[in-house]
């Protein structure tokens, strides 16, 4: 079955499986906080503004795009739903377990290519669009440098980087955790790739926590 062809299924068997990803979520936090960054997927709010430079193509042969950090399929959704039959779409997931539930998932879409791996494994093919969904500031600042040239390296010309932050930790950090140089180092890193290209913010007020997304383009 074609990216754009999937069969809607009925309403109750999908309100048990919207359950089911949600739990699957919280046992994947606490298998690993740092990587999952979250106890909540991400809102429809906030996955509508990650895909947002996502357009129609009019191409034989399609654009490719790449989401990394997919969790269980918030995001995937909002992109499969804006893809044309000629895209193609690489998500990748570290988590064996939530890699299998994305298989599962998207099983009917063609067009989909589930990665179980690091994004620092990736062969570094040029995609006309990245979507990030990795928590930054859960990470150390050599890593979150490392990540960042990376998806520059894999940016055509004229391509887009989406990514997002959630609006409390450098606050939080501060005053409870004790963590405000790593973070201010974070924040200084991703301030340099913004320099380095064109960088747009939205807030989005309906997520738990609410987030800011940004956007880059070479």
């Amino acid at each position: 079955m074609h990216i754009n062809q999937a069969v809607e299924a009925p309403y109750f068997p999908r309100v048990v499986e919207a359950v089911r990803e949600k739990l699957e979520f919280l046992i994947g936090f606490f298998r690993n906080p740092t990587a999952m960054g979250s106890i909540f997927p991400s809102s429809e709010a906030l996955t509508n503004k990650l895909v947002k430079p996502i357009k129609l193509s009019n191409t034989p042969t399609g654009r490719r795009y790449l989401e990394v950090g997919a969790g269980t399929g918030a995001v995937t959704e909002s992109m499969v739903k804006k893809l044309s039959r000629s895209d193609r779409l690489d998500v990748v997931e570290i988590d064996p377990t939530l890699c299998s539930l994305l298989r599962k998932k998207f099983r009917n879409y063609s067009n989909v290519r589930i990665i179980e791996a690091s994004v620092m494994d990736l062969k570094e093919i040029p995609y006309d669009g990245i979507v990030s969904s990795l928590p930054f500031n859960q990470f150390d600042a050599k890593f979150v440098q490392q990540v960042f040239d990376k998806y520059r390296k894999m940016m055509k010309e004229s391509s887009f980087l989406t990514y997002y932050e959630y609006k409390y930790p450098r606050f939080l950090d501060k005053i409870f955790l004790e963590r405000n140089r790593r973070l201010e180092e974070i924040y200084q890193l991703k301030k340099a790739v913004g320099d380095l290209l064109k960088e747009e913010k939205e807030s989005v007020w309906f997520n738990f926590p609410p987030a800011n997304v940004r956007y880059l383009t070479k």
